[in-house]
């Protein structure tokens, strides 16, 4: 009996991008403000720099290509926060003949500042990207969505943001004086879990 998915979003939180228009002319002044409108994470894949190198290895991703629309350089609307691992496999990729045909039939790309992008890609119970569409799956091999680094970046995040709350709990409950000691055991192997996924992630990138 064939397996029932389980969907989810792709992304915690569709990203805004907080203006429009063409603000500043390089691309790393643009950085700066892309980060903060994309939590800091791949506007494609939702990877979180934070386990990737950091700021320093993101990239400005031009969603209608630099190389064939070179009016949209440094136009806000026509730019994403991206790991190097979707950015490059995107490449210069377009499928249409001008800047607004980003998609043809089932094939092309979907802005993720736009609605749409969730109706085409998805996460299972385990966190692997899932495409939920033609279109979608197009997308999931272009950008090679398939990757394992997607799957054990998106529980490494789940992981630590369980990790955090749990110290958080720990500290107030011993500022009150309560037992603190099933709850750290707890979080000690939460802390377990997590190095045992960045093993995976170090050793996926060796």
């Amino acid at each position: 009996m064939k397996e029932i998915k389980i969907k989810k979003p792709i992304k915690i939180r569709k990203p805004t991008r907080s203006y429009t228009g063409i603000m500043w002319i390089t691309n790393g002044t643009n950085k700066k403000y892309l980060a903060p409108d994309f939590d800091n994470r791949c506007a494609y894949c939702d990877d979180s720099d934070e386990y990737s190198g950091g700021y320093n290895s993101f990239h400005v991703e031009h969603f209608a290509p630099k190389e064939k629309f070179k009016h949209l350089e440094f136009t806000y609307d026509n730019l994403l926060y991206s790991c190097s691992y979707c950015n490059i496999s995107k490449s210069n990729k377009w499928i249409g003949s001008n800047e607004n045909e980003s998609v043809l039939g089932n094939k092309g790309f979907i802005d993720p500042c736009n609605d749409d992008y969730y109706n085409h890609l998805g996460r299972d119970q385990n966190g692997n990207i899932i495409s939920l569409t033609p279109l979608g799956e197009y997308i999931y091999y272009e950008l090679k969505l398939y990757l394992k680094r997607h799957f054990i970046l998106y529980n490494l995040d789940q992981i630590n943001i369980r990790r955090r709350a749990l110290k958080a709990k720990i500290k107030e409950k011993e500022e009150h004086g309560e037992d603190t000691r099933k709850l750290v055991k707890v979080h000690r192997l939460v802390c377990e879990i997590f190095c045992d996924y960045y093993d995976l992630l170090v050793k996926e990138e060796a």
